[in-house]
């Protein structure tokens, strides 16, 4: 499989960017690129494809998949950058900001009916480097922990929400998210452990929660979905969860057939690796887009590669629909598990072979 070109190489630009900081004394641009260097800039001139950014005495062209947002630097009432970021602290002259392709924390748009849909869709669609993508969708992909298990899941809604399976979650409510964040010392893992269940399908085997922050006004990085339509066989993807335990795993492959159809519902075969712990982990196509949601996997003596996800369409109708699975708290699941009745012509109250396989299999 052929990967698209890696950007620029971060050193060039981390250099560029120390010489062009100190020269600055005005009011410009601000450029924040993907592995976090902050470029101060006199004007940002886009093409296609690209960005010009002019620092006065050279003028740099860098890949706009490189870029994550570009900023005004303030109204130019501040000597220096320190100044301006001090002076840009009220509504009126703080710096504007506007992001290139997808924005990992933006709110979503208007859902046209009053209300805010809670996923964002593709922006620019242009393929990354695996490296590209996971430093923008890193922070989005979350582990979900329950007294019995633990599987994954993704941010779709900056105030809290996301996506995992239903068989993830199922008969607990006893939940607790971990969300992975860059931090200067490294890595940093944040548990929240108010969590409310907002909706649930076991036929689909999808579940909406709601993180409840002890911030409210915290926010939170988001994945963009994508659109099944759009899916080619044979095209890249990746898998970012937390595969028996092992947090934070990637595994790529290719979309194998685009539609399956097992079990009465159709899914995107694919050729990525997926153990127990992948569930509810979203599958990515090249772009940093989700286009489904890893849910099973064939495991059989001589059977390799056979992992499938439930369509990236289904799951936006899903959450469209959210009050149709709307989860009953008067109802709830109480985290106790009860074996099917016995099958005609067994004489003993032990739970069929079927019932356990089903138990064991959906144990995450």
């Amino acid at each position: 499989m052929t990967l698209p070109k890696s950007s620029p190489p971060l050193m060039t630009l981390a250099l560029l960017a120390c010489c062009a900081l100190p020269s600055v004394g005005y009011a410009g641009e601000r450029v924040v690129l993907v592995n976090g260097t902050v470029i101060e800039a006199t004007s940002v001139t886009r093409s296609a494809g690209s960005v010009e950014i002019d620092l006065g005495f050279q003028i740099l062209s860098v890949p706009a998949a490189s870029i994550v947002s570009l900023e005004s630097s303030g109204s130019g009432s501040g000597s220096g950058s320190e100044g301006g970021s001090e002076g840009g602290s009220g509504s009126e002259g703080g710096p504007s900001s506007e992001h290139m392709g997808d924005d990992p924390s933006a709110d979503p748009i208007d859902d046209g009916q009053g209300g805010v849909r809670l996923y964002r869709e593709a922006a620019d669609g242009a393929d990354r480097s695996l490296d590209a993508n996971i430093s923008r969708v890193g922070e989005a992909v979350v582990l979900v922990r329950t007294p019995v298990g633990l599987g994954s899941g993704f941010m779709t809604h900056s105030e809290g929400y996301l996506i995992t399976n239903d068989h993830v979650v199922e008969g607990s409510t006893e939940l607790t998210v971990v969300v992975y964040r860059q931090a200067t010392d490294g890595l940093r893992k944040d548990e929240y452990k108010r969590i409310r269940i907002v909706a649930t399908s076991e036929l689909l085997d999808l579940a909406l929660l709601k993180i409840e922050p002890d911030d409210e006004d915290e926010r939170f990085v988001t994945v963009p979905l994508s659109d099944s339509n759009d899916l080619v066989q044979g095209e890249g993807v990746f898998a970012v969860g937390n595969p028996m335990g092992l947090e934070r795993s990637l595994s790529e492959g290719i979309v194998a057939l685009r539609s399956r159809l097992s079990g009465g519902q159709t899914y995107v075969q694919t050729t990525a690796a997926l153990s127990p712990g992948n569930s509810g982990g979203p599958l990515f196509n090249m772009a940093g887009e989700v286009i489904g949601v890893n849910s099973q996997k064939i495991v059989s003596q001589g059977a390799e590669g056979l992992s499938f996800s439930i369509p990236v369409n289904q799951v936006k109708a899903f959450i469209d629909s959210q009050e149709a699975y709307a989860f009953d708290t008067l109802n709830a699941n109480s985290g106790h598990r009860y074996y099917a009745p016995p099958q005609q012509g067994h004489g003993s109250d032990e739970p069929s072979e079927q019932t356990q396989d089903k138990q064991q299999e959906k144990t995450r």
